[in-house]
């Protein structure tokens, strides 16, 4: 099977599973539109599921919101997230960002940010709107599986061939492999 097939495939199981508008939402999604308040909650998202399953991650974000970022118990992620608050610093990062010229560049910059790092500032890139895939455990499975040593490139070769956007490609493909594996 090609990538693009088994991609169509993915993206098939995950619309009859019903998230659909997950991946819409990557399809209109950018960086344009962010405003700090969507910086401070992509932020948020990503130090918290740093290196943590996607559904324990998400339980300890709506407990951070209904009863204050204090009651999270990684002392590390606590810290940056408070960092992030205290300093009002979602909205001075967000506009560094946008002023960035290149990919890199804002990789870099993401990079730069508490509790990001090699690997999670794609996923913040992501949720930002820029255009790019996180070379998670899953998709870097999925890469090999079909010969591709970067993720870029594996998903880049879809994106030519379907005309999706590599965000979406990357939830689709994440999210059929959270469903069913990656292996």
């Amino acid at each position: 099977m090609r990538p693009v097939e088994f991609y169509k495939k993915a993206k098939r199981a995950v619309i009859k599973e019903g998230y659909k508008q997950e991946f819409i939402h990557y399809e209109t999604l950018s960086l344009n539109n962010i405003t700090p308040d969507d910086f401070f909650d992509a932020y948020l998202h990503v130090v918290i599921n740093s290196g943590m399953k996607y559904q324990v991650a998400e339980k300890i974000k709506e407990r951070a919101y209904r009863e204050g970022f204090e009651t999270i118990g990684h002392v590390g992620k606590r810290n940056a997230i408070l960092k992030m608050i205290k300093g009002k610093n979602a909205e001075k990062c967000l506009k560094e960002l946008k002023e960035k010229k290149t990919i890199i560049e804002k990789l870099d910059h993401l990079e730069s940010l508490p509790y990001i790092g090699k690997i999670t500032k794609y996923h913040l890139a992501k949720n930002l709107g820029i255009d790019i895939a996180k070379p998670d455990r899953h998709l870097v499975r999925l890469a090999k599986k079909f010969g591709f040593n970067n993720v870029q490139k594996f998903c880049n070769e879809i994106s030519k061939e379907t005309g999706d956007k590599i965000t979406v490609i990357d939830v689709i493909l994440w999210r059929y492999s959270n469903l069913f594996g990656s292996k």
